[in-house]
C-alpha cells in the first residue's frame, strides 16, 4: 500500500512540475559527401557534417514563474556526425560550443541572457543567406582570417581555426532582447567581458546591437559588433545590413558585410534568391568581397562566388539536397571553399595564385529529431 501511495504521489508532483516547466531534447544529424578543388592545388573528396544544416545537439529547458515571466537554460553543441566527435575545433574542454545560456525573460520587458552566444553580426548575416552560412556555397566563405587582410590583422591567421573568434560567437556575454508584439520590430544589445584573455581564446571585450524589422513578405535588420581587445587592442568593427521580400512564388535578399580594422577592410556583397519548387526549394547565391588597405595591390585582392543548390524535403524532419559552388579569384587573392586543400603561405606563392578557382558539389542528406 505505501509503495502505491508513493508512486501516487510522486507521479502527481512530476504532473506539477511538467506544468510549470520543461525540458527538452533535440538536434539534427547532417552528413554529405563533398569534392572541393583548389585550382593547381588539385582536389579532395570527403564526407562532412553539417553541409545544409549544423549537426547538432541541443538540450533546453524554460520554467514557467507566472504572469508573463519565465526561466531558462539553452545548451547547443556541435556534433561531427562523420566521425562522431563532439565539437569543431574548438579549444579544450569546451563541449557546448554553440550556446551556452541562462535567461530570464518578460512577455513585456523583454529578455536577459548570460553566456555565450551568436554574435549579433552573424544572426543577420545568417538569416539573409539562401545557404544560412553552411555548406560550399556559404555566405561565410569569405570569412577567412588568411585571405582576408581585415581579419587576419585583428585576430592572426590562426584565428579561424577556433570558434572563439568573434564574427561567429561571443562567451562571457551580457545581452538584453526586446519583447515581441512590438508591431513587427526586433533587436537586441550585447556587451562581452574580456576578463583579462585574448579573443583567440574565446575572451572577447566588445559590444555590439541587432535591430529588424519583419512584417509580411518584408524583413531589413542591421547590427553591429566592435571588439575592443584586437589586435593591439585597437577596434575591430563588423557590421552588417540586409534586407529580404518574399514574392511567395520567389524570395529575394540582399545584405552587406564589412569588416574594418585601421585602414583594411573587406567588404562581402551578396544577393540570393529562394525558390520554392513542390515540396522542394532552389537555391541561389552571388557574393563578392572587394579588398581594401594601406596599399594600392591590396585592392585587386577581391573574389567572387556563384553557388546553386536544391533541398528536397522527405517529411517535415528529413530531406536530401545538393550544393554547387565556384569561387573566382582576382588579382592576389587566394579564397578558397572549405574542404579541398590546403591553402597556406607555403603554397599560394607558386600554387595558387594570381586568379586561381575554387569549385566544389556536395549533397547530402538531413535529419531532425
Amino acid at each position: 500500500m505505501m509503495k502505491r501511495l508513493s508512486a501516487a504521489t510522486l507521479g502527481g508532483a512530476c504532473l506539477a512540475a511538467a506544468a510549470q516547466s520543461s525540458v527538452t531534447i533535440g538536434g539534427t544529424v547532417d552528413l554529405g559527401l563533398r569534392q572541393v578543388r583548389n585550382g593547381s592545388l588539385g582536389s579532395i573528396k570527403s564526407e562532412v557534417s553539417g553541409a545544409n544544416a549544423t549537426s547538432k545537439l541541443i538540450v533546453r529547458g524554460v520554467e514557467n514563474l507566472g504572469g508573463g515571466r519565465s526561466a531558462g537554460f539553452y545548451l547547443d553543441a556541435t556534433i561531427l556526425g562523420d566521425m562522431g566527435t563532439v565539437g569543431a575545433a574548438t579549444p579544450a574542454g569546451q563541449f557546448w560550443d554553440r550556446r551556452s545560456t541562462v535567461s530570464l525573460a518578460d512577455s513585456r520587458l523583454g529578455e536577459v541572457r548570460l553566456g555565450r552566444d551568436w554574435v549579433p553580426t552573424h544572426l543577420v548575416w545568417t538569416s539573409f543567406d539562401p545557404f544560412t552560412t553552411l555548406g560550399v556555397a556559404s555566405a561565410n566563405t569569405f570569412r577567412s582570417f588568411a585571405a582576408s587582410r581585415a581579419l587576419g590583422q585583428a585576430f592572426g591567421t590562426a584565428g579561424e581555426a577556433t570558434t572563439a573568434n568573434p564574427t561567429l560567437r561571443v562567451s562571457n556575454a551580457l545581452e538584453y532582447f526586446l519583447p515581441a508584439g512590438l508591431a513587427g520590430v526586433y533587436g537586441q544589445a550585447v556587451v562581452t567581458a574580456g576578463e583579462g584573455g585574448a579573443t583567440g581564446a574565446g575572451g572577447t571585450k566588445g559590444s555590439g546591437f541587432r535591430l529588424g524589422w519583419a512584417s509580411g513578405p518584408w524583413n531589413v535588420a542591421a547590427a553591429q559588433f566592435t571588439t575592443r581587445n584586437a589586435a593591439g587592442n585597437q577596434h575591430f568593427k563588423d557590421q552588417v545590413y540586409g534586407a529580404s521580400y518574399d514574392f511567395g512564388v520567389v524570395k529575394l535578399d540582399v545584405m552587406q558585410r564589412r569588416w574594418v580594422f585601421g585602414a583594411d577592410r573587406t567588404v562581402n556583397t551578396q544577393v540570393g534568391a529562394v525558390i520554392p519548387v513542390g515540396p522542394g526549394l532552389v537555391k541561389l547565391t552571388y557574393l563578392r568581397a572587394d579588398q581594401s588597405g594601406s596599399t594600392a595591390a591590396r585592392d585587386a585582392n577581391d573574389a567572387r562566388l556563384l553557388g546553386a543548390g536544391y533541398v528536397h524535403s522527405l517529411s517535415k524532419r528529413t530531406a536530401l539536397y545538393t550544393h554547387l559552388a565556384r569561387v573566382e579569384n582576382k588579382g592576389a587573392a587566394t579564397f578558397a571553399i572549405p574542404g579541398g586543400p590546403a591553402v597556406s603561405a607555403t603554397t599560394t606563392a607558386a600554387n595558387y595564385s594570381g586568379g586561381q578557382k575554387s569549385t566544389a558539389y556536395e549533397f547530402g542528406i538531413r535529419h531532425d529529431f
